[in-house]
């Protein structure tokens, strides 16, 4: 009975030393070195061997005292694998350094994992945890909000050339484009605003929603006023109707240079976010120009109903007809792509070949011509001369019924 009680004696306090030199051996490994599966898989053989031992021995008190050291140091090894953690920074060791009143020197060479190992985990391990896991969601939110800052660094507009004046307008689709992403990236921004473990980046994610916002309205703004001035600059920019509206002609030069110089700026400054938030150039410029060409288009509109009135069968062609029309009034030959939609039965108009604006026949879409009574001279107001030669039709159809009407009697 004795040497059966020495032989279990002998296993039980084998384990134990082997444990607790184990233990020590542990104590005295670097932080930076320590490598938590070991310690998990030495850990659990530990475990299986005392479970295994005979039992006989589990009532033990140097059994309790060795199963117990055993299963507290494996409550302590997810402590350390959490700790362990690359989301781990310095302003969580000092929120662990506040809790448990101990300081963590981590980035020290020789910093041990024997102040972690005596440092009272378990008492504080739900608070540990806690810390830890903040440290894992916070890195998600840096991530996420890098790759934002990434994304946009990399953004930069695109430019198309308009007539022959070079590069003055936004790629219309890569406007579109860059509004689409935009309200992505603000969404994916607000939903890290939105997460509670934001704290260390909070006005980092406000400054940058702030920016795309801003960006977004400004872009927004920008493709407003780029149609708008595409659109009259047709009109006041070497058309006849500018001689006409000389007042908004003035005001249409002076939007014409500032949208030179926000494309001018757009090209020294290609990136898209620094473009639009390094100063408040744009966000001011922008609303004035467009409020500024919004008054040339109300003019513009005034001065079309003001000849539709004068010719009502203006009323028949649109708006982007219309200005061509007045546009090109100093050319009167101008106005043979147009006859068919103001007169309906009209195709063309015949000139005389020695007078340039001197109009002798029209002709209709079935080819029949007619020669006018009276030719007309397409010279001055476009809406004047097109009255003079609706009358001279009229009076020429007269004319030849009634010449038909005595050719019969």
């Amino acid at each position: 009975r004795i040497r059966k009680d020495l032989s279990l004696l002998q296993k039980l306090y084998g384990l134990y030393n082997q444990v607790l030199d184990t233990l020590s051996s542990w104590k005295d490994i670097t932080w930076s070195e320590v490598n938590i599966e070991n310690i998990r898989r030495q850990l659990e053989a530990f475990h299986d061997r005392c479970h295994h031992l005979p039992k006989a021995l589990r009532t033990w008190q140097a059994y309790v005292d060795l199963s117990k050291i055993i299963d507290d140091f494996g409550e302590v090894i997810p402590l350390l694998e959490m700790m362990s953690s690359g989301a781990m920074m310095s302003r969580h060791w000092e929120r662990l350094e506040a809790l448990m009143d101990l300081r963590f020197d981590v980035e020290s060479e020789s910093f041990l994992l024997r102040s972690l190992m005596e440092a009272p985990l378990l008492e504080k391990k739900d608070d540990i945890e806690e810390i830890c896991l903040s440290a894992v969601k916070e890195k998600e939110i840096e991530g996420k909000l890098r790759q934002v800052i990434s994304d946009w660094s990399a953004i930069i507009f695109q430019f198309a050339s308009f007539k022959t004046r070079g590069e003055l307008l936004l790629k219309a689709d890569s406007a579109g484009e860059l509004i689409a992403v935009t309200e992505d990236s603000l969404m994916a921004l607000g939903s890290l605003l939105s997460n509670r473990y934001n704290a260390p980046f909070r006005l980092k994610i406000q400054e940058w929603m702030s920016k795309l916002s801003t960006t977004s309205e400004i872009i927004d703004s920008w493709q407003q006023v780029q149609n708008l001035w595409i659109y009259l600059e047709a009109v006041f920019v070497g058309g006849d109707i500018a001689k006409q509206l000389p007042g908004e002609a003035k005001r249409f030069s002076n939007i014409d240079k500032s949208w030179q110089r926000v494309m001018q700026r757009a090209h020294e400054i290609t990136n898209v976010v620094q473009c639009c938030t390094a100063d408040d150039t744009l966000s001011q410029l922008l609303p004035h120009l467009l409020e500024q060409l919004e008054l040339c288009r109300k003019s513009l509109t005034g001065y079309l109903e003001k000849k539709r009135l004068l010719f009502p069968r203006f009323f028949f062609v649109s708006d982007p007809a219309l200005l061509e029309i007045l546009g090109q009034a100093s050319d009167s030959h101008a106005i043979q792509a147009h006859l068919s939609n103001i007169f309906g039965c009209l195709k063309y108009a015949t000139f005389d070949d020695k007078m340039y604006d001197r109009i002798v026949a029209v002709s209709s879409r079935e080819a029949d011509a007619m020669q006018l009574e009276t030719p007309v001279m397409a010279q001055g107001n476009v809406e004047a001369w097109l009255g003079e030669l609706l009358r001279s039709c009229r009076a020429s159809v007269h004319a030849s019924i009634c010449s038909a009407f005595r050719g019969v009697k």
